[in-house]
Parts: C-alpha cells; sequence; structure tokens
C-alpha cells in the first residue's frame, strides 16, 4: 500500500510542477503517537530538575526557542503567541532548570480543531545541555500530562531537518501522519537518514474532510505549493 502510494504521489507532482521551479514553501510534516499509557517515567539526569513555568520564565523560553529555531525569540513572541494563547495554562509548559537557568523546555497543546488529540509543542534543549536525554524526559513529562488530560493521541509537527527529534519521536511510538501530497516521498528519504525504515509501514494518511476525497484533497495540497521562477 505503501509503495502504490508513493508512485501515486510522483505521479501527482510530476504532472503537477512547472519547470524550471524551485519550492520556497513547504508544509511541516506531522506524526501521531496512539496510546499514552505507555510513556517511559525517565529518570531526571543528577544536577537537573523539571518543573512547570513560573511567571519570569520568558526570557529562558525565547532563547532555547531561538537556539531551537522555533521562531519565538523575544519576550514580546514568547509572551504573545505562547502565554496569550487561550489554551495556555503554566502545567501545560514543562522547563528544566540547571543552576538557576532554564535549559530545555517542551509544552503540552490543545489544537481548537483537533480536539481529539493533545499536540506536543515547542521542544528544545539549549546547545551545552543536548545529549543527557532532557528532551527525552521534557518530552514524556508532556506526555503524561496529555494523558492526564484525558487524551489518548498525541500528535506534533516538525521538519525534516530535525533528524534527531525525529528519531526520539519514533523511539517513543510516535509515526508519520499524512496531510500533505509532499510528505510521503520527504518520509521515505528521512527514514532512510535516519535508520527507521519501519516508519513507512506506519505511516497513516490523515482522513480527508468530510465530502472530500482522497484525491481532491491531494489535489488541493499539491495547488497550495508555492513556487517560483528563475
Amino acid at each position: 500500500m505503501t509503495t502504490s502510494f508513493l508512485n501515486n504521489t510522483r505521479w501527482t507532482l510530476l504532472k503537477s510542477k512547472p519547470e524550471p521551479v524551485s519550492v520556497v514553501r513547504m508544509s511541516q510534516l506531522r506524526m501521531e503517537k496512539t496510546g499514552l499509557s505507555d510513556v517511559p517515567d525517565m529518570a531526571v539526569p543528577a544536577g537537573y530538575f523539571i518543573r512547570s513555568f513560573r511567571e519570569g520564565d520568558e526570557a529562558g523560553l525565547a532563547k532555547i526557542y531561538a537556539v531551537s529555531k522555533l521562531d519565538k525569540d523575544t519576550v514580546h513572541i514568547v509572551r504573545k503567541d505562547i502565554l496569550e494563547d487561550p489554551c495556555f495554562t503554566p502545567d501545560r509548559v514543562f522547563v528544566a532548570e540547571h543552576g538557576g537557568e532554564i535549559v530545555g523546555t517542551a509544552s503540552t497543546w490543545i489544537a481548537p480543531d483537533e480536539l481529539d488529540a493533545g499536540y506536543l509543542h515547542m521542544v528544545g534543549v539549549l546547545d551545552g545541555h543536548r545529549g543527557k536525554k532532557l528532551g527525552a524526559t521534557l518530552t514524556c513529562a508532556a506526555l503524561r500530562y496529555s494523558r492526564s488530560e484525558g487524551f489518548n493521541i498525541q500528535r506534533l509537527m516538525t521538519d525534516d531537518w530535525r533528524e534527531d527529534a525525529i528519531r526520539l519521536y519514533v523511539d517513543l511510538g510516535f509515526y508519520p501522519l499524512v496531510t500533505d501530497a509532499s510528505h510521503p516521498l520527504r518520509w521515505e528519504a528521512i527514514s532512510r537518514r535516519i535508520g527507521r525504515p519501519e516508519i513507512m509501514d506506519k505511516m497513516r494518511v490523515a482522513p480527508a474532510p468530510r465530502g472530500e476525497s482522497l484525491l481532491s484533497k491531494l489535489r488541493r495540497k499539491v495547488s497550495s505549493v508555492t513556487f517560483t521562477g528563475p
């Protein structure tokens, strides 16, 4: 089923692509984990502790978001896009603290148009504190909180180049969720780069909106990709 879907997608993209082209905008990849009962209770590395957001953490979050290329790199943006978001509560934002400094974070969010699932959101760790499984520890804390809110499904959005993060997500039971015609080919390339071929067998196509066929959805997604000429 996967091979047939990939071949059809290749043909759809080939027919839709003008020449010469360069893609200037690509949709983010999406992943999904079904079942949150198996989230491991990971030990916090020595010298660190995990807690929820406190007032005054905004500057620390902005620093982590900037280093992690998460597009919220100022206190003003953190307040506007995170703290003023209707779904924000301090308990949904986890931070790792070391020596009085915030060095990592992960959040569990709720998407208003996908109320059947929680969303893993804004995961990042400062450079000097990577390699200690802080990202995994924070992610698991967020997943357990989402489970405590009654969710059994967790989704996330990520980028092709975040290969270390994708490996972590796969290890925790996340698999590709296709919502764009470009996704299968991109996941095929990623699966080779990260050495996780099994994700292609577990890749799932998200249901199309009611009344819209999968083919119509793929055509709509392909037409939404922005191309520029030479």
